[in-house]
């Protein structure tokens, strides 16, 4: 075990598998408005930015109705989301050695409180960043200043876990150390500032 008192986690692609869901959602949702046929990877680029943003980028003449018909397919696509390998047991092992835990995440609040599989381990988590808690997103790293501010901690008592180059910007940028995740299948190694590359949950157990 490492002397890091904070373990922040990213959600989507590092903690739960949406990848099917969240890209799955969107391309369906791109056929719908601008009738364009995309595939998955090209939607990668997507992954780890705020929902509303992707809107504003994809249907500026009317992202919020772009944003609602999404929702409602990533609702609807639901069933394909779930928890990676040994991640609920790696949160209660870190719980149960003391650790604070803590999210940060491009998610609204209301969307982490509405998804049926990030909120019944809510109570797993100290000190959550979401979307309306900064003013710049990742990869800027406000997101992970305000957490720290939030969790009255240094970025030196804080480890950073992410899937994206998002996440590293985000955690590095503001001083924190960052662990990279390889298990959602987006190859985003190449060029990522991580302290840490890890490939299963109790390798980020070892680390943290």
């Amino acid at each position: 075990m490492g002397a890091y008192k904070h373990i922040i986690f990213d959600i989507d692609g590092t903690l739960v598998d949406t990848y099917q869901t969240g890209l799955g959602s969107l391309q369906v949702t791109i056929k719908e408005f601008l009738n364009e046929d995309v595939t998955l990877k090209s939607l990668e680029k997507y992954f780890g930015i705020p929902s509303f943003q992707a809107a504003e980028m994809l249907y500026p003449q009317d992202p919020k109705l772009f944003l609602e018909v999404w929702e409602e397919h990533y609702v609807a696509m639901r069933q394909f989301s779930h928890f990676f390998e040994g991640v609920l047991e790696m949160l209660e092992k870190l719980k149960a050695d003391g650790k604070k835990l803590g999210i940060v995440t491009s998610r609204a609040l209301y969307e982490l409180k509405q998804d049926p599989i990030m909120a019944p381990i809510m109570y797993f988590f100290d000190v959550i960043v979401t979307s309306a808690d900064s003013d710049k997103y990742k990869p800027d790293p406000a997101p992970t200043f305000a957490y720290l501010a939030k969790a009255g901690v240094t970025a030196e008592e804080c480890l950073y876990v992410g899937d994206t180059v998002f996440d590293a910007k985000c955690a590095t940028g503001a001083g924190v150390d960052f662990a990279l995740v390889a298990w959602n299948g987006i190859d985003v190694a190449a060029g990522v500032e991580a302290k840490y590359h890890v490939s299963n949950a109790d390798e980020i157990y070892a680390v943290c």
